[in-house]
């Protein structure tokens, strides 16, 4: 072999073994780092300018409808910019948005991985998925006063949910595969080690009590038990069964529901007899009856403030009047924490609290459900309070639920007044902030945007920009026959359904999710395919 030979081949080795290196840093910082992952992208970059062999990576994307893709929709934000007044803005968001464009770039235009190189990939990314939401249960279990919003200090809890959401279907189908192995060695040691992963992955979700994650999950079990039905449907066994799980599962979420529904709302001894006029003591108490129920008890009946802040007074050093440890008041706290407990709201009732009981309502705990750490019930409370809270005062603050349904209504509104081109890139915040401020809304000059995704682009690109983005992407999926996996297409429901919900493209992590699992999926199918 000429030298000349020897020291490209050395070369092109020595730049891709750096290039399968640092992407195992950016799986394993896509759900713990924001630095690591913008240090490691950088370096990507760097890397892939260095190696050269820009005659081979232009062949390579120009047949790639993936990537024509990405490069399309980066295009279409930059066009955009056209449509807006605020170029700062503008400028901000393509900055942000840079991974949408680099990371496709880098990964599709190198050599294509090996199928056990992604594999180990995707190991990391698991492990990584594992050791963080252990160590967030240890935080939330064992650090005083802090929410599950908090859990991970620099890192949002719903973007940890999605990449939960992510591991936890390569683990099933690297569980799925070994489960068919026969020959592989230590195979039972490799199930169980996956066993464990997808137990954490359960107990992190309900320790986040995330929307989003649980309707994931439900999209995912549909899809692809409905497309393996399809698929296979000659033999009579898999529809029958696709049938039988679907009417099992809606069953269960069903009788799940009324269970906590009839919990909640069906009233209790206190609430179903007639209303007595005075406390033991012989002060007025004060009945709403404004119909507002919290676990079988009326909230705003049996409430004597007079002797509720005596008694309040003598128990506790906090101020009744003063915020608690989570910033709400410590009034209202007491009210709802005494009802839920089926206790009267006089003096009487403050007696009867324990000292764990005064600390919780002294952090801000306004029902005695939520001090659990586990368990559906806490996540349908507070469903069903801040629901009644917007159906009796039209209250939207402090419920995430109901700020986004505020939040899509009000972006909803900006497309419909650009619904051909949009406002266009850089004035999406200022349009949906003035279109808050106009309509009188609860969430004015909050700076939230609209999370939802599609209702982003929409009033981004109006529906010329959205309809090419929905084609090229539609046409890179058919094309690559990405459908063909079964992870591929969970991974198209768990973003598809996040769109609903989150911003996802408008947050670093989330470019970083979509784009780089995107291009590591597309590269796994088209090796399969070439074996």
């Amino acid at each position: 072999m000429p030298h000349s030979v020897r020291m490209d081949f050395s070369r092109k080795s020595v730049h891709q073994n750096i290039f399968f290196l640092l992407l195992a840093t950016l799986v394993v910082a896509m759900p713990t780092s924001k630095f690591l992952m913008s240090a490691t992208m950088i370096f990507l970059a760097a890397n892939w300018l260095i190696e050269g062999r820009f005659r081979q990576k232009w062949h390579l994307a120009k047949s790639n409808r993936g990537l024509i893709a990405f490069v399309a929709l980066y295009a279409i934000h930059v066009i955009w910019c056209l449509f807006s007044s605020n170029c700062g803005y503008a400028i901000d968001d393509l900055q942000k948005k840079l991974p949408l464009l680099a990371i496709p770039l880098v990964v599709l235009t190198s050599d294509y991985l090996e199928r056990k190189k992604t594999g180990i990939l995707f190991f990391f990314y698991c492990t990584t998925v594992t050791v963080a939401s252990i160590y967030g249960m240890v935080r939330y279990t064992c650090t005083p006063n802090i929410g599950y919003r908090n859990i991970f200090p620099h890192f949002s809890h719903i973007r940890f949910s999605i990449n939960v959401c992510m591991a936890l279907i390569l683990t099933l189908y690297g569980f799925y595969k070994t489960l068919n192995n026969k020959k592989l060695p230590h195979r039972k040691t490799i199930m169980a080690v996956l066993v464990v992963f997808m137990a954490v992955y359960a107990a992190i979700l309900l320790f986040l009590q995330s929307y989003t994650a649980f309707a994931i999950l439900a999209v995912v079990f549909v899809v692809l038990m409905g497309a393996t039905a399809i698929r296979k449907r000659k033999n009579k066994i898999y529809p029958i069964a696709f049938v039988t799980l679907l009417a099992m599962a809606i069953g269960g979420a069903w009788l799940c529901f009324r269970h906590y529904y009839s919990e909640y709302y069906q009233l209790k001894e206190l609430s179903s007899k007639p209303l007595a006029t005075k406390t033991a003591q012989g002060n007025p108490y004060t009945h709403a009856n404004d119909g507002l129920v919290e676990m079988g008890n009326y909230i705003n009946n049996y409430v004597c403030e007079e002797e509720l802040r005596t008694e309040w007074a003598k128990r506790s050093l906090l101020d009744i009047d003063s915020a608690t440890t989570n910033g709400f008041s410590a009034y209202p706290t007491l009210v709802r924490y005494l009802n839920a407990k089926g206790l009267t709201k006089d003096s009487a009732g403050v007696c009867q609290l324990s000292t764990s009981d005064l600390h919780l309502i002294e952090q801000g705990v306004a029902n005695p459900h939520y001090a659990k750490k586990l368990g559906l019930g806490k996540m349908f409370y507070r469903m069903f309070f801040e629901f009644d809270q917007y159906r009796y005062y039209g209250v939207v603050i402090n419920s995430s639920m109901l700020q986004r349904i505020e939040l899509w209504r009000n972006g909803w509104a900006v497309f419909l007044k650009h619904p051909v081109w949009g406002v266009g890139t850089g004035d999406v915040a200022d349009e949906v902030a003035l279109s808050l401020q106009q309509r009188h809304s609860q969430l004015a000059d909050k700076g939230l945007r609209t999370h939802n995704q599609y209702i982003t682009l929409l009033l981004t690109f109006g529906t010329v920009g959205f309809a090419a983005i929905a084609f090229v992407f539609g046409m890179a999926v058919r094309r690559g026959k990405l459908l063909s996996s079964a992870v591929f297409v969970a991974y198209l429901c768990i973003v598809l359904v996040s769109f609903v919900s989150e911003d996802t493209l408008e947050t670093e992590a989330g470019v970083v999710f979509v784009s780089l699992m995107f291009a590591l999926l597309s590269q796994w199918v088209a090796a399969r395919a070439k074996q």
